[in-house]
């Protein structure tokens, strides 16, 4: 199985979304529980915009493993590109409290939510002052303090669209907890 797992996430670092996809079904179809294989499912299908897939194995995926802040952290953006705020919260309130940067980040986005943009700022930065465990998602955060400083959203939506979230993001947070 982890065979297929890590000819999934090369196929997904060099971008070829359709030979990943087919390794994480393969793989899910042997072992229907793997944690992380259906993180990274969820993972590509919120990158080809199945929405309602994303959702499903996000879901599942949080389910399984409630402590994969990572994973939580991607349902947040999912719900909130969708206008759920409440439910993204929801979905961040465990990471909220997390003394790193995706802590930082999952409260930026937190403030984002109540267009209290001062304070996603100072969060974003505090993030971005940390070390980072995800160098991906550090870039993200990046290019979302940029945009958000250069100018306040018009919605929650707009919030979300904003963070450009590439397939390398959720291949850096595999297998962590924190």
């Amino acid at each position: 199985m982890e065979e297929l797992l890590r000819l999934s996430i090369d196929a997904i670092a060099g971008n070829r979304q359709a030979d990943a996809l087919v390794l994480l079904k393969t793989l899910l179809e042997r072992e229907p529980e793997h944690v992380h294989a259906t993180y990274l499912l969820a993972a590509q299908h919120a990158q080809l915009g199945l929405v309602d897939r994303a959702e499903t194995g996000f879901r599942r995926v949080v389910a399984a493993a409630p402590d994969l802040a990572i994973a939580r952290f991607q349902y947040a953006q999912l719900l909130m590109g969708q206008g759920r705020a409440e439910e993204a919260r929801q979905m961040l309130a465990p990471v909220l409290a997390q003394v790193d940067a995706l802590g930082a980040y999952a409260r930026a986005l937190d403030a984002a939510a109540d267009q209290r943009m001062d304070d996603a700022l100072r969060e974003l930065d505090e993030g971005l002052a940390q070390p980072q465990a995800l160098p991906a998602l550090a870039i993200d955060m990046r290019r979302l303090r940029d945009q958000l400083a250069g100018a306040v959203p018009a919605s929650l939506t707009e919030v979300a669209a904003r963070i450009d979230t590439p397939a390398p993001i959720f291949l850096t947070g595999y297998g962590r907890t924190n």
